[in-house]
């Protein structure tokens, strides 16, 4: 997330340089992991406008709780099926903890198809963000938070929760989306392939829940409007 980070900023700071924008209008938009990248450039960045955080989440580790019940709520796994994978996720935790490589972890736990030596690395190396910290050094940037009513990957309560504890109710704004899913698509529509595939090509403009483009114009208008009358 450091090494995003540090991406974001440089291309921050190549704009900047760009003739035909105007630096002192950039600001951050990014979905889901970005929860833990955008407070790190903003804090980083003081003169950074705005930041609009989609769905993000705030504690590695707890994050990754929710989505495991929710994903298991959704599917109706059996009481069974719920306990083995909590099993699974605590066994995975002991390893991560005490550095364990890739194949220890195939060794103990399996799943050689979906968890790569990359992505076993890169969980290594992330496993214990938290964005509080980033979010109490970025402080009085006005930030649009986005969230969705269907989200299994993040629990948007205790994410608006953080957020409204730590972040100035001056700079914080906050939209809610019932019909969302985590991506912001309608729910109806994320659940019908048939719809999804024909609204991508036909309407894509239309995927996402009602609202949710003209709420950030409207976010960004009255920055704008905000930084004239100064």
């Amino acid at each position: 997330m450091s090494e995003r980070a540090d991406e974001a900023l440089a291309a921050v700071a190549w704009a900047r340089n760009r003739p035909g924008i105007d630096g002192r209008r950039i600001g951050l938009w990014g979905a889901s992991q970005a929860g833990w990248v955008l407070p790190k450039v903003a804090a980083r960045d003081r003169r950074l406008q705005f930041v609009i955080a989609v769905s993000p989440a705030v504690n590695w580790l707890r994050q990754g709780r929710y989505n495991l019940l929710a994903e298991l709520d959704r599917d109706g796994a059996t009481t069974r099926e719920r306990s083995a994978a909590l099993r699974r996720r605590e066994t995975t935790l002991r390893l991560l903890r005490r550095g364990a490589s890739v194949d220890e972890y195939w060794a103990a736990v399996g799943d050689v198809g979906s968890m790569t030596a990359a992505r076993w690395g890169f969980i290594a190396r992330n496993h214990r963000s938290d964005a509080t910290a980033d979010l109490h050094a970025m402080r009085g940037t006005p930030l649009l938070l986005v969230l969705a009513g269907h989200d299994v990957n993040v629990d948007v309560e205790e994410t608006e929760a953080v957020y409204r504890t730590v972040l100035p109710a001056a700079s914080l704004s906050v939209a809610h989306y019932p019909d969302a899913t985590h991506s912001l698509v309608d729910h109806d529509v994320e659940r019908s392939d048939w719809r999804l595939t024909m609204t991508a090509v036909f309407a894509p403009r239309q995927l996402y829940v009602k609202g949710f483009l003209a709420d950030q114009a409207r976010f960004l208008k009255q920055l704008d409007s905000r930084g004239e009358a100064q």
